[in-house]
């Protein structure tokens, strides 16, 4: 994947990470593979420290889009809002409800390599932002196709 970056590569994104946090409290990453073997996906880095909330995810969705739905969830926690695991918001994604997930401890450190970098020793927590279908099915829900999980999985 793409956020796996040699040293001098790793040290430009956490100078960029941290002057973004300490500007407007919070940067986000979009990680893709360029063999498209896994979903892209994109993260924050510094609601936890700036809002007292879990990072964010959101998988399989474009850059841009997922660039947007990141900046609207930050809106929501500088107006005080908050999400937690398991919660459904109408208020995130344009049209559509979403769905708030825990992150385990084994994807976070595999994926949100900056994240885990910015935060060093200082436990942090994740939640994935999932979307449903067209029928409003999330993943894993009985009705759901299994590309709607295929795609939206932080595999390790």
């Amino acid at each position: 994947m793409s956020d796996e970056l040699e040293g001098s590569d790793r040290s430009s994104i956490q100078r960029k990470v941290q002057s973004d946090v300490a500007a407007q409290g919070w940067s986000w990453i979009w990680v893709f593979d360029p063999d498209a073997k896994h979903s892209p996906f994109a993260y924050n880095i510094g609601f936890g420290s700036s809002f007292g909330h879990p990072e964010v995810v959101v998988v399989g969705l474009p850059e841009e889009v997922s660039g947007d739905v990141l900046r609207y969830v930050q809106t929501v926690l500088a107006e005080g809002r908050e999400h937690g695991d398991g919660d459904i918001s109408g208020e995130n994604l344009e049209g559509s409800r979403v769905q708030f997930r825990a992150v385990p401890q084994d994807l976070l450190v595999a994926n949100l390599v900056q994240a885990s970098t910015f935060y060093g020793e200082t436990p942090f927590v994740a939640l994935q932002l999932v979307w449903p279908d067209r029928d409003g099915n999330f993943p894993g829900e009985g009705n759901a196709p299994a590309w709607l999980s295929d795609r939206q999985a932080l595999s390790a």
